[in-house]
């Protein structure tokens, strides 16, 4: 599977660290190389199959044929609640999938996900500090070749005793945004206002306030009230030379995670970072040189 990873925060919102290396503070990122699904042949989000052949997992997932455990069903079974129902992503975007849990008398081991429709699932493992009880995000990656439609997924947790908890649903709105020699999109778990902000290697800054610039760079989605995606592409060709990439938090709860999502020729790569009030955060920079960006 591919690599990118998710985290966890409990309800008094005390992020727990699931990743060496993955730190919440303002500024900080974690990056994770992945393959690059993007090719001429455009996935339809309404085959099932098709689709979960290609997302984008955490680190450690294995697919497997068939449907996930049943839930459990007694009295100390883990449960799972949604924390929204519906999400709108975008090719080449990542889709945070929010969720609660509580009553877990076990550690907690790890999720089942599972494209609705499809003949097999993921068993995703949990790794971190165990709780009681919290708010938990699976960064769902969609490949810049998925084409525009609406799919659902879903899931469950289960502990280490393989308690496996009841089913939640969450469906994901994919947008067909652009995409190309260069792709950058930008996604978060709440309904704070983000903006991404990329400067090309000509000196100017692409943003909500200038939404282009003359390399061909181009913001195609400016998202205001929450989880994204906002996206910036170059269609045939980017100049080579170094790009800065920031998130800015123009307003909303304080601290915002959120995950960037990089695609270019033949590889992709994701930072997750967390951005504080009306601050700005450095999540990348990285030169492009003909085929190969070198973070």
């Amino acid at each position: 599977m591919n690599n990118l990873n998710f985290h966890s925060k409990v309800h008094a919102t005390i992020l727990i660290l699931l990743f060496i290396g993955f730190h919440t503070g303002c500024g900080s990122v974690n990056s994770n190389d992945e393959a690059d699904n993007s090719n001429d042949e455009i996935v339809n989000p309404a085959n099932a199959d098709g689709l979960a052949e290609v997302l984008i997992m955490p680190t450690g997932t294995e697919q497997r044929d068939d449907n996930p455990p049943a839930p459990t069903g007694t009295s100390d079974s883990p449960i799972a609640s949604n924390a929204i129902d519906q999400v709108t992503s975008s090719n080449g975007s990542t889709a945070p999938i929010n969720f609660e849990f509580d009553n877990l008398s076990g550690y907690l081991a790890g999720f089942y996900l599972q494209v609705e429709g499809a003949s097999s699932y993921f068993d995703i493992p949990f790794i971190g500090n165990s709780v009681s009880g919290g708010d938990l995000q699976i960064p769902l990656g969609i490949p810049s070749n998925v084409g525009e439609g609406e799919f659902c997924v879903n899931f469950c947790i289960y502990d280490s005793e393989n308690r496996v908890s009841n089913v939640v649903t969450t469906c994901v709105d994919v947008l067909r945004l652009g995409t190309g020699a260069l792709q950058l999109s930008l996604s978060w778990d709440n309904t704070s206002d983000l903006d991404l902000h990329v400067t090309d290697p000509s000196g100017t800054t692409i943003n909500y306030i200038y939404p282009s610039s003359s390399t061909g760079g181009e913001l195609d989605r400016d998202d205001v009230d929450g989880f994204g995606p906002e996206n910036i592409f170059w269609t045939d060709d980017a100049p080579d030379g170094t790009y800065v990439v920031e998130v800015d938090h123009y307003s909303g709860e304080s601290p915002t995670n959120f995950i960037v999502t990089i695609t270019g020729p033949n590889q992709s790569r994701s930072f997750n970072g967390s951005a504080t009030s009306e601050n700005r955060v450095q999540v990348a920079s990285f030169t492009k040189s003909g085929s190969t960006l070198s973070f």
